[in-house]
């Protein structure tokens, strides 16, 4: 089942460092479907973007600006899509504007 890969994604992402160095280079929504699918993850764009969705309709309001305001050039981009990715980055890692 899709749903389960999109999942399975997500976690490989938390525990693989090889494949969260892979979601570094990634800069749009697009780009972590076709690299998630390039692993052999199997789910679509229409599943990424919902389930980023739900993701984003639980943060509060400054929280939305965050991920909204982070820079799709910056390494950590994608990581700030989802929560149990941003749970990843340090303090220290910067704030994904420049």
């Amino acid at each position: 089942m899709s749903e389960n890969s999109l999942n399975q994604f997500v976690d490989a992402v938390i525990q693989r460092h090889e494949v969260a160095t892979g979601l570094k280079k990634q800069v749009d929504h697009e780009g972590v479907v076709a690299y998630a699918n390039g692993l052999g993850y199997a789910f679509t764009f229409d599943q990424w973007k919902a389930y980023v969705k739900q993701d984003f309709d639980g943060l509060n309001a400054s929280l939305q600006a965050q991920v909204q305001a982070a820079s799709p050039q910056h390494w950590s981009w994608a990581f700030r899509q989802i929560s149990s990715w941003r749970a990843m980055l340090m303090d220290g890692a910067g704030d994904g504007q420049s």
